[in-house]
């Protein structure tokens, strides 16, 4: 990467700079710890009463825009950061004025009434080291429930927290020999799953079966004429087709097929399927297998294919693209800066690596060359067009 020495980008990079560090810490701080949490069950009722006070102090226009409960939610996680942060009100008020928009107090009936989970019971199911079962959002339980919200220009990322008001049940596998949840259908699953879902017509073609969600789903649309799902895991095979399929109204679309997906990819040919979606990868920190479902999925133009997750990824490597960035600054400037990930892991340094490739031609003339390239549809759109490995 080549960056001018102009005063215009030095300004750029230092007010972004200053941005970033100050929220950077906040994000990653409700992220792992607010996002973990939950109201105390004998402080809900003090914290309601507090909120009920401040909300009556305020004017129509508040009201018709806020509820009592959005309010107790905003005194609760301003509470939180201000012990983490204290004596830092101006900026706890500008974060939160970000994050407030994105936060959500889930309607119960809305995911009670959802197809799958209304309709798919996971009662008493066993496959090998496998279980159905149920687990619970305790209320007020906070959790992230979709991708985070890029904010342009400003180039941070907001989390997007949420919580229901009433206990709500959901689906989930368990893992019993090792007592862990290996799976489950929660906000987070059913928001970001969505999209695909949305997209879904004709021939459709997933990568991994999980617990069917987007299966059953996609199944439910009169455009959708079939589904086949490919799936390596033959416990997860045998527990799909022995307890959740048969439970589908629209079984006969669905075909699953034991195989590699990577392989499987190699060999279809272009049209072959109308749509495709990809999922296998357990999350954002799971990015090697996203970039072979993209490398393996090059040929295709006929099969629109989306990848879950693909913006979150995305936002991830704008760190990296950052980071480049910050190297290029302080190296024509004569700067050392510290090393913001003093030991980094194996994935770590093949993303750094990726985006040093992807970007080593890129040129810095004007600071919204930067805006362009901290965007993570941008970065998105520079891997589509390349032909290099991760």
């Amino acid at each position: 990467m080549k960056l001018a020495n102009t005063k215009r980008i030095n300004e750029k990079i230092r007010e972004i700079a200053q941005t970033r560090q100050a929220l950077d810490m906040l994000n990653a701080f409700v992220t792992n710890e607010v996002a973990n949490s939950a109201i105390d069950p004998e402080m809900i009722q003090v914290m309601r009463q507090h909120s009920e006070e401040f909300y009556i102090k305020m004017d129509d226009s508040f009201k018709e825009k806020h509820t009592v409960e959005q309010v107790m939610m905003r005194l609760y996680i301003e509470s939180l950061i201000d012990a983490y942060l204290p004596g830092q009100s101006k900026v706890i008020t500008f974060f939160m004025n970000l994050i407030y928009p994105e936060f959500k107090i889930f309607d119960l009936n809305e995911f009670n009434n959802n197809p799958y989970i209304k309709n798919i019971d996971f009662h008493d199911k066993k496959q090998g080291d496998f279980e159905l079962c149920y687990q619970s959002y305790m209320p007020y339980e906070f959790s992230i429930y979709d991708i985070p919200k890029h904010i342009d220009k400003l180039h941070i990322d907001i989390p997007r927290l949420g919580c229901f008001n009433n206990e709500f049940k959901y689906p989930c596998i368990s893992q019993i020999g090792i007592d862990r949840i290996w799976m489950s259908v929660t906000p987070n699953e059913v928001y970001t799953v969505q999209p695909a879902i949305d997209n879904a017509k004709g021939k459709v073609l997933t990568l991994g079966c999980g617990m069917g969600y987007f299966a059953y789903m996609a199944s439910l649309k009169e455009e959708v004429k079939s589904i086949t799902i490919i799936e390596l895991e033959q416990d997860v095979i045998d527990l799909f087709e022995n307890s959740i399929l048969p439970q589908f109204e629209n079984k006969d679309k669905i075909t699953v097929i034991k195989a590699d997906a990577i392989e499987f990819m190699k060999d279809i040919n272009d049209g072959e399927y109308d749509y495709c979606f990809a999922d296998i990868w357990i999350g954002i920190d799971h990015i090697e297998p996203y970039f072979a479902v993209k490398e393996v999925c090059r040929h295709l133009r006929k099969t629109k294919v989306d990848y879950w997750m693909e913006d979150a990824f995305a936002t991830l490597l704008t760190y990296n693209v950052w980071n480049e960035i910050i190297k290029s600054f302080s190296k024509i400037n004569n700067l050392e800066v510290s090393n913001p990930n003093p030991d980094p892991s194996e994935t770590d340094l093949r993303k750094e690596a990726f985006i040093h490739r992807l970007l080593k031609n890129v040129e810095i003339s004007k600071p919204e060359d930067i805006d362009f390239y901290l965007t993570p549809k941008n970065i998105i759109k520079l891997i589509n067009k390349s032909k290099l490995i991760f």
